[in-house]
C-alpha cells in the first residue's frame, strides 16, 4: 500500500548538521524508532544502524553520504537528512541545507562548539535557514548543558536561549524540563513512552528564571508582544506559540535543547519542537528560478495548483540502480508524467516513486509540493538538474561546487582495466559533485581530485567494492619550465642523407624570458628568404611541440620570447618535416643556453583553527616553505591565510588532522607560479632523467 500524500503545511524538511561525531546520526536512528519506522533502536557502534549502512562509513564510524529518512509525527511527516560533519564532505551538506526549510544543529555537550559547527552554521547563515540547536551526549562525562548554552551563545549567536533544561547531569541525566508545558518529562525503560510529571522542587526556581529568559525573547522579537509584555508581564499561550513560530523563522530566537539520543533521552519533545516551531513548506517564499530561454526571473510558490518542479539535491547508487533525491518545490508528481531537464534538454520518466528511510523505502502514489522524494534510473539527470513541467520550464540554481582541494593518480592493480576504471570512475563522481576526474596528458596519469584525503580514500575503497582495485599514488606537481636568461644567434640543424631524397633545415634564433604567466611569443624575423616562407609556421610547430614536452625534466616551457633570425634550406631536400626537426633542435639547444629553471604552483591556503593551535599551524606552514600573509579572529577560532607550494600540501588534510586533533579545516585554490629553489630542481631533473632512462 503507497503512503498518502501530505499537504505543505504538513510537513517539516529538517537538515541535521554538526561538527562529526556530535551525534546526527544516533539522533535520526532513534527518531526512526521513536516514529515506529523500526522496531529497535539502531547503532553505528555495533553497525545496525538503519542510516549508516555504506561500508565506508561502518568502517570509518562516519556519515559520508547525506542520508534522507521520515517519520509521520503526529500527522506531520518530518523528512530528515542526515549530513555528514566531517569537512572532507561538507560539499554534499551544503547541497541538502538549500533544499531544507530549518536546520537542527547538534552540538556535543562534553565538547562544546567545535570547528565543523561553526562551519555549517555559516552555510545555514547563507542560506537564511530558521534552526534549533540540540546538545547532544548529555549522558557522557564532562557533559554541562549551561557551559554548552553559553558556548552557543559566545560563538554561534547571542540568539541562543534555553527551551528546555536538563534534570541530571552526565551518567544521571534522565530527561528534560518543558520550560513553556511547565512539565518534567522522564524516559523509563528503552525511552519510547516517555513520562511527564510536575516539575520537581528542587528546579523550580531554575525554571522559572530560564521559562522567564524565554519569553522575554520570544516578546522582544515582535513589536506588538513587547507592547503587551511589558505593559502586563505576561503573554498568552496563543500568543507564545504564534510568536515563537514567528520569531523562529526569523531567526530572532534560536531555541536550544538538549538530550542523549544513544539512550533515547529527550527525543520525543524535541520531535514536539520541530512540529511547533520549524517553518513548513508552505510558509516559505516562492522559490526563484529562471525561464531557460529567456532567462527571465521566475518563479514558483509551494503549491499544488503551480507547475511541478524539483531540484535533484543528490545523486545515490542502490539495488533498484542509481537514485536521485528530489526536492519539489511546485506542483504534484505522479509516476506516469513527463518531465523536462531544461539544463540538458532531455525528458524523463519518473516511473516509481519512493519514500526513503536510511536503506529502507516506500513506495508513493504522488507527491506534493514541499516534499522530498526519490526517483529511480532517470537517464541523464544529474546532482543540480532541474526537473519541472515541460509546459512551463523553470530552471533552479544549485550551489555552486567549490574547487577540489588534493589530487591523487590512480593506477589499476590489474593490467588492462583501464576502461573498467573509467566506467566505475564515471559512477561515483555522478554520486558525488564533489569529486573531478582529469587526464593529465603530460604523465597520462588518471587524477581524482577532492576535498581532502578521506574523501579520495573512501572513494577509492568504492571503487573496489565495485570490482576495481586501483593504487593511489601521489600526482606528478605540475612544474613548469623556464629561462632566466638569454640566447643569442643559436643554430638548429637538422640533416639526414639515406640515398635518394634527403632532410635538410637549418634556423637561427635569439630566445629570452617574458614575465610571468605572458605564455609564448614567436616572431618571424627573416628577410630575403634564407627560408622560405611555407616552411616558417613549421619552425614554430617543432618549437611548441618540444615545449610541451620539456627540455630539461620534461615539464612544459613557458614566459618566454622566441626570434627566428635566419635560416638555411635546399631546393630539393628541405621540407615541412625538416624545418619542425630544425627548430625543435634550435629551442634545446637555446634553452640550456639561456640559464633554465623549473617553476612550481603556489597555492592560496586558507587555514581555521582554534587559538590554541595556532602557534602549530603557522610553524608547520613555514616548515612547508609557506608564507603566512595575516590572520583574523573568527569566534574562538583563527583563520589564517598563506601562501605555500603544492608539493608541500599534498598531504595537508592528514597533517592538519593530526595537529590540530581534527578541529582544523583548511581551503586551498591556485594562485600562481614561482621559480623552485636550486636545491630541490636539481633533484627533480635528476628524477625525470633517471625515469628517461628507465623508459628508454
Amino acid at each position: 500500500m503507497a503512503l498518502k500524500k501530505y499537504e505543505p503545511r504538513d510537513i517539516r524538511n529538517v537538515v541535521f548538521v554538526s561538527h562529526g561525531g556530535a551525534g546526527k546520526t544516533t539522533l535520526g536512528e532513534a527518531i526512526l524508532y521513536d516514529g515506529k519506522m523500526t522496531n529497535r533502536l539502531g547503532s553505528v557502534d555495533d553497525d545496525s544502524s538503519i542510516l549508516a549502512f555504506e561500508p565506508e562509513e561502518q568502517r570509518r564510524r562516519i556519515t559520508i553520504a547525506p542520508k534522507l529518512f521520515y517519520c509521520d509525527w503526529k500527522k506531520t511527516k518530518l523528512n530528515f537528512i542526515d549530513t555528514p560533519g566531517d569537512t572532507n564532505f561538507f560539499v554534499e551538506t551544503r547541497l541538502a541545507m538549500a533544499v531544507a526549510d530549518a536546520a537542527l544543529v547538534l552540538v556535543s555537550a562534553p565538547d562544546g562548539v567545535q570547528v565543523g559547527t561553526e562551519m555549517v552554521w555559516r552555510h545555514a547563515d547563507e542560506f537564511a535557514l530558521p534552526r534549533l540547536v540540540f546538545v547532544s551526549k548529555m549522558d557522557r562525562e564532562r557533559a554541562d548543558f549551561e557551559a554548552a548554552l553559553e558556548d552557543i551563545r559566545k560563538v554561534l549567536s547571542d540568539k541562543a536561549v534555553a527551551f528546555q533544561i536538563p534534570i541530571g547531569k552526565e551518567g544521571g541525566f534522565e530527561g528534560v524540563l518543558d520550560l513553556l508545558g511547565g512539565k518534567a518529562w522522564t524516559f523509563p525503560g528503552d525511552g519510547r513512552d516517555p513520562q511527564a510529571a510536575d516539575i520537581p522542587s528542587q528546579l523550580k526556581e531554575v525554571a522559572a528564571k530560564a521559562r522567564e529568559q524565554l519569553i522575554e525573547a520570544i516578546a522582544a522579537s515582535d513589536d506588538e508582544l513587547l507592547a503587551k509584555y511589558l505593559d502586563t508581564m505576561e503573554l498568552s499561550e496563543e500568543e507564545i506559540t504564534r510568536g515563537l513560530r514567528k520569531a523562529i523563522a526569523e531567526r530572532t530566537v534560536i531555541p536550544v535543547l538538549c538530550g542523549a539520543a544513544g539512550r533515547n533521552l529527550g527525543v520525543q519533545p524535541l520531535l514536539d519542537a520541530l512540529l511547533a516551531g520549524a517553518p513548513s513548506p508552505a510558509e516559505q517564499p516562492p522559490r526563484k528560478g529562471i525561464d531557460p530561454k529567456t532567462k527571465a526571473e521566475i518563479e514558483r510558490k509551494c503549491s499544488e495548483s503551480e507547475p511541478f518542479s524539483a531540484l535533484v539535491w543528490k545523486t545515490a547508487g542502490a539495488d533498484i540502480g542509481r537514485v536521485s533525491y528530489l526536492r519539489v518545490f511546485s506542483g504534484k508528481l505522479t509516476g506516469d508524467m513527463t518531465l523536462h531537464n531544461p539544463g540538458r534538454d532531455a525528458s524523463e520518466r519518473p516511473g516509481t516513486l519512493y519514500a526513503l528511510y536510511g536503506k529502507n523505502r516506500e513506495t508513493l502514489a504522488e507527491v506534493g509540493a514541499g516534499d522530498m522524494v526519490a526517483l529511480a534510473k532517470l537517464k541523464d539527470t544529474h546532482t543540480g538538474d532541474t526537473l519541472c513541467d515541460p509546459k512551463a520550464p523553470i530552471q533552479y540554481a544549485p550551489p555552486p561546487i567549490p574547487n577540489p582541494v588534493i589530487s591523487f593518480a590512480l593506477r589499476p592493480r590489474s593490467k588492462g582495466d583501464e576502461d573498467k576504471v573509467a566506467a566505475k570512475l564515471k559512477d561515483i563522481v555522478d554520486q558525488d559533485p564533489a569529486l573531478q576526474i582529469t587526464h593529465d596528458q603530460q604523465s597520462k596519469e588518471i587524477l581524482l581530485s577532492g576535498m581532502g584525503t578521506i574523501h579520495i580514500e573512501a572513494n577509492v575503497e568504492k571503487l573496489k567494492r565495485f570490482g576495481v582495485d586501483v593504487e593511489l599514488l601521489p600526482p606528478k606537481v605540475p612544474y613548469r619550465e623556464t629561462i632566466k636568461g638569454r640566447a643569442q644567434n643559436v643554430e638548429g640543424k637538422h640533416k639526414k642523407q639515406t640515398g635518394g631524397k634527403g632532410q635538410f633545415g637549418v634556423c637561427y634564433i635569439n630566445m629570452e624570458p617574458l614575465p610571468r604567466g605572458s605564455g609564448f611569443v614567436f616572431e618571424d624575423k627573416i628577410f630575403g628568404g634564407a627560408i622560405p616562407r611555407q616552411f616558417i609556421p613549421s619552425v614554430e610547430k617543432g618549437i611548441r611541440d618540444r615545449m610541451q614536452r620539456g627540455v630539461v625534466a620534461g615539464y612544459p616551457v613557458v614566459d618566454l620570447k622566441v626570434e627566428l633570425i635566419d635560416g638555411k634550406y635546399h631546393d630539393v631536400d628541405s621540407d615541412s618535416r625538416s624545418f619542425e626537426f630544425a627548430g625543435s633542435k634550435g629551442f634545446q639547444a637555446g634553452f640550456k643556453q639561456a640559464r633554465p629553471c623549473l617553476l612550481e604552483p603556489i597555492m592560496k591556503l586558507e587555514v581555521t583553527c582554534p587559538d590554541e593551535n595556532m602557534g602549530d599551524v603557522i610553524g608547520d606552514i613555514n616548515q612547508r616553505r609557506g608564507r603566512v600573509l595575516g590572520m583574523e579572529a573568527r569566534g574562538r577560532n583563527q583563520v589564517i591565510k598563506a601562501q605555500v607550494p603544492m608539493s608541500e600540501t599534498l598531504k595537508y588534510a592528514a597533517d592538519l588532522r593530526s595537529i590540530t586533533g581534527g578541529r582544523g579545516a583548511f581551503a586551498i585554490e591556485f594562485s600562481h607560479y614561482e621559480e623552485l629553489p636550486a636545491n630541490l630542481a636539481e633533484k627533480i631533473i635528476a628524477e625525470a632523467k633517471v625515469a628517461h632512462e628507465e623508459e628508454d
